[in-house]
C-alpha cells in the first residue's frame, strides 16, 4: 500500500468518525483525543497531519456534501418511476440521494450541520442555499415526473405537497440529531423511508388517478 493510499484511508476514517462522534455527541463537545482514539491514532498529536484544526474536519464534510450534491441528477428518476410509481418506488428514488455504501456517513454528516446551522454562519448560509433547496428540486423532479406519467393530476398543487415532504425529511434529520424518543437515533434512513411512505400514500390517495399505480 502506498503511502498517498495509506494516508487517504486514515483521513475517510478520521471524517467517519467524526461524523459519528459529532453527531452522537456535538461538535462543541467531541475532543481531539476522542477523536483521535475512535479513528485508532496512537497519537492524538498525529491527527493534525490530516487537519489542522478541528473545524477543519467540519469544513471537509461540507466539502464532502457538496461533491454529493449531484448523485440524486445523475439517477435515471423517470425509468426508475416509470417501472414502479407506487409508494415503494417513489421513496426508492430518494434512497438513491445518497450512495449506498455512504449513506449512514452523509445522513450523519447532514446532522451535524443541523447542529452546527445555530451558531456557525457559514453552515447556516449551506443549509439554507444547498441543502434545503436541494432537497425541494429533488422533489419537484419527483412531482414533475409523475404528472408526466399520469399517476398524480395536472392540477395537483406541486407545490404544497414539495414543502410537506420537504419538511418530513428536515424533521426526520431534527430528530435523529436530537434522539428523540425511546431510541437511539437512527441514521439508517428506515424511520425517514416510513415517514416519506406514509406521506405518498396520503398524497396519492387525494392526487392520484384511479387506476395509473
Amino acid at each position: 500500500m502506498t503511502a498517498n493510499l495509506k494516508g487517504d484511508i486514515t483521513k475517510q476514517r478520521i471524517l467517519s468518525c467524526a461524523a459519528e462522534l459529532f453527531a452522537e455527541k456535538g461538535f462543541t463537545e467531541t475532543t481531539i483525543r476522542e477523536l483521535a482514539k475512535a479513528a485508532d491514532l496512537k497519537n492524538p498529536a498525529s491527527l493534525y497531519f490530516y487537519f489542522p484544526t478541528k473545524h477543519a474536519i467540519l469544513e471537509h464534510m461540507l466539502e464532502d456534501y457538496t461533491i454529493n450534491t449531484d448523485y440524486f441528477k445523475k439517477q435515471n428518476i423517470p425509468e426508475m418511476l416509470a417501472k414502479n410509481s407506487t409508494t415503494a418506488g417513489i421513496v426508492a428514488c430518494y434512497q438513491t440521494v445518497f450512495p449506498e455504501d455512504r449513506f449512514e456517513y452523509y445522513f450523519k454528516v447532514l446532522c451535524v450541520l443541523l447542529q452546527e446551522q445555530l451558531r456557525n454562519p457559514i453552515v447556516r448560509k449551506y443549509m439554507s442555499e444547498s441543502i434545503i433547496l436541494r432537497s425541494e428540486r429533488n422533489t419537484e423532479t419527483v412531482f414533475s415526473t409523475l404528472i408526466k406519467l399520469g399517476v398524480i393530476r395536472e392540477d395537483t398543487d406541486t407545490d404544497y405537497w414539495i414543502k410537506i415532504v420537504s419538511s418530513v425529511i428536515y424533521a426526520f434529520a431534527a430528530r435523529s440529531m436530537l434522539g428523540i424518543g425511546d431510541n437511539a437515533p437512527d441514521f439508517t434512513g428506515k424511520g425517514m423511508a416510513e415517514m416519506l411512505e406514509y406521506t405518498y400514500d396520503m398524497m396519492l390517495e387525494k392526487c392520484g388517478i384511479a387506476g395509473a399505480v
